[in-house]
């Protein structure tokens, strides 16, 4: 009797020892699977980040982003294809691996940074990023979330990419709107990037560098400070009196009508709709020209991208 019972016992202990493997063999399962979906990427094309992806590193068109809500990043390729997503270091192996097994180099040594305002339009240097990389340049639109954060955060997150940037010797700017004012306060740092890599010149489209006679009336209203947070309080003709001027060549390019009144009626003078001629005006511009354009659609037009062009291999705009 007692050793059926030992058997019985031996039996009962078996048959939980199997269903306990079992249940272990399938948590593992779940967690290989898990890890496996969490590894996953699918190829999508996305539209390269705006208002909630920062680039944290670019290198040959490709791009590592963080997200700014989730805190999670993703690599693009050039035509802002994702390639890897999760953490950020998987995103750096992804992006080495790809780099070693394509050989990837950068076009040119010369680096344009394409630096976009405030709340911009998908895509706004599309066109530009084109010209300029078939004028020999290696030419990169760059993703900041433009309405989170200061003017000097922005700055700031630019000088830490720049601070990864490999295979560049030189970094040129072109910018829009409020990224003439990101960049004022970015060649103003006193930031390690500047060690290994000359500052070239900079294009400033439609800045406004006295500050935005529209923002300081909006500023004061709620909705405003909401959707366009610091950055926007930041472009006021107040705020703009303390942010650093350039110490290196650029040339200004306005939008107005040429006529003395403009495309907006609430503002006086010539201006673009939302910057005056007048607020775009900073000492020792080596070039101005004014072209017959709104704000909005400056960066794509055609005579903008010459002169962006000439100014940048130049030095000078030409008629």
């Amino acid at each position: 009797m007692p050793v059926s019972m030992d058997k019985q016992s031996f039996g009962k202990m078996a048959a939980a020892a199997a269903v306990l493997a079992s249940t272990l063999a399938a948590a593992d399962l779940a967690h290989a699977e898990q890890n496996a979906r969490r590894n996953f990427n699918l190829p999508v094309k996305t539209l390269g980040g705006s208002q909630l992806w920062v680039d944290t590193y670019i290198h040959a068109g490709w791009r590592i982003q963080r997200n700014v809500i989730t805190g999670h990043s993703r690599l693009l390729d050039p035509e802002d294809v994702r390639r890897a997503w999760g953490s950020l270091a998987k995103c750096n192996a992804a992006f080495a691996r790809i780099r070693s097994e394509t050989s990837l180099t950068v076009p040119s040594q010369h680096l344009v940074l394409l630096v976009h305002g405030i709340a911009p339009l998908p895509g706004p240097f599309d066109t530009m990023e084109a010209a300029l990389g078939e004028a020999g340049f290696d030419a990169t639109a760059i993703s900041y979330p433009s309405t989170r954060g200061s003017i000097e955060d922005h700055a700031a997150g630019i000088a830490r990419m720049l601070d990864r940037t490999d295979g560049s010797t030189t970094v040129s700017f072109v910018t829009h709107s409020m990224g003439g004012l990101v960049v004022r306060h970015l060649l103003a740092m006193d930031s390690a990037w500047k060690q290994r890599i000359k500052v070239g010149r900079i294009v400033q489209i439609a800045p406004p560098n006295q500050g935005a006679e529209m923002a300081g009336w909006v500023s004061r209203f709620r909705p405003y400070q909401l959707v366009f947070g610091k950055a926007g309080q930041g472009l006021s003709p107040s705020a703009a009196k303390s942010i650093p001027t350039l110490n290196h060549p650029f040339a200004i390019i306005a939008g107005g009508k040429g006529d003395g009144v403009g495309f907006n009626p609430l503002l006086s003078g010539d201006d673009d709709g939302v910057v005056r001629v007048s607020e775009t005006a900073l000492e020792h511009a080596q070039a101005r020209l004014l072209v017959r354009a709104n704000h909005a659609l400056l960066v794509g037009h055609p005579q903008v991208i010459k002169a962006t062009t000439q100014f940048l291999k130049h030095g000078m705009i030409r008629d």
